[in-house]
């Protein structure tokens, strides 16, 4: 299980990681070549002191990276994202903790002072002091190394941004553009559906029922119902949703086994549309519903924190309707735009099953 972590670790991060070693590659041959022409001598005894120069660069690289990707990444990021203020200050106090460790293991014992070109009696003083003097060294290199992770992930936290901006500008223009060549006009739609309720009143409870809400579900879908974000209220999300089960359920003669579920007690969460419903009308299309022992499970959640939902469908057997999977990658994408580093979605599938599952943190 560890092995298969790392494994994957390394696999979504290697980017980042190469990049940071490439650049304490770089920075350390320069130091070292900077340091040399100033006295070459003291720069080999120096480094044989540390192992030689090969090893001691090799180490002093794997520090870099493993530091600065921690301070970038994992805690600087994070926090400019969420505001997570805890978090991020045990992440830096820990690093700060092991990179003392480190080095008061390795190179306190081989630090001489007296090898410094201060006057004498300052490298006395340094040397009778020398555990509080290594200690401000190495506080204070640690903080200079906090301050460029902490602009550098402001930089990439803006840079970022913008793409992402860029991106939903793009996503926003190509819907706009597809529902003009596509559009029928709204008003012309919800007056002839209008006209057919007021006819089949009389005639059928039910049909004018499923007009009804086939009228509130293209309301949802045709609407405005979005803010400035491009989300709306989680309870306008479920009622779409579960209007579209309830049509379907009049398709079949209500003998479409569904499971239903709910505990709501943020209803005003904001939510990107029609996520929900994506992952419902999956399952309806390549879903076996009408298996009493294996009905479709569909579960929502939500409180002050988060988000979560649930669907579960024994898949149908025989020939399978076409896919291209269109619908899916959509939602993976417009939840990695809109909820970068706060959501969670997972889907799970085998011969007889699939299941989905989506946390998000507001």
């Amino acid at each position: 299980m560890l092995l298969e972590q790392t494994g994957k670790f390394f696999k979504t991060e290697w980017k980042r990681l190469l990049i940071l070693v490439v650049i304490s590659a770089v920075f350390y041959l320069f130091m070292y070549g900077f340091i040399y022409t100033v006295d070459p001598e003291v720069t080999e005894t120096a480094y044989k002191k540390y192992g030689g120069f090969i090893l001691t660069t090799l180490r002093s690289i794997v520090e870099f990276t493993i530091t600065y990707y921690v301070l970038i990444f994992v805690a600087s990021l994070p926090y400019l994202r969420d505001r997570r203020l805890g978090k991020f200050l045990l992440i830096i106090l820990v690093m700060f903790a092991l990179k003392a460790a480190y080095t008061f293991l390795f190179e306190y014992d081989k630090t001489d002072f007296n090898a410094s070109n201060n006057p004498q009696n300052m490298r006395n003083f340094m040397v009778r002091n020398k555990f509080m003097f290594y200690s401000f060294i190495t506080l204070f290199s640690y903080l200079f190394h906090l301050f460029v992770c902490f602009v550098v992930a402001i930089f990439i936290d803006y840079n970022n941004r913008n793409k992402r901006e860029d991106e939903l500008q793009k996503q926003k223009m190509d819907a706009e553009l597809s529902a003009i060549k596509y559009q029928i006009n709204p008003h012309f739609l919800f007056n002839s559906l209008s006209f057919i309720y007021s006819k089949t009143v009389p005639l059928s409870e039910e049909v004018s029922n499923a007009v009804l809400l086939l009228s509130d579900i293209m309301r949802y879908a045709l609407g405005k119902e979005e803010d400035a974000e491009g989300k709306v209220a989680l309870f306008k999300e479920v009622t779409h949703m579960k209007n579209v089960i309830e049509i379907n359920q009049m398709r079949f003669n209500n003998k479409l086994s569904i499971q239903y579920s709910e505990q709501i007690d943020n209803p005003n969460a904001r939510i990107t549309p029609l996520i929900l419903i994506t992952l419902v009308e999956n399952a309806f299309k390549h879903g076996d519903l009408l298996d009493p022992a294996n009905p479709l499970v569909v579960r929502t959640e939500s409180d002050q924190h988060r988000i979560r939902f649930y669907i579960s469908n024994k898949k149908k057997t025989g020939p399978k309707e076409l896919s291209t999977g269109i619908g899916l990658n959509n939602v993976k994408q417009r939840l990695q735009l809109m909820y970068a580093g706060r959501h969670t979605f997972t889907v799970n599938e085998n011969e007889h099953f699939y299941t989905s599952e989506l946390l998000i943190n507001l």
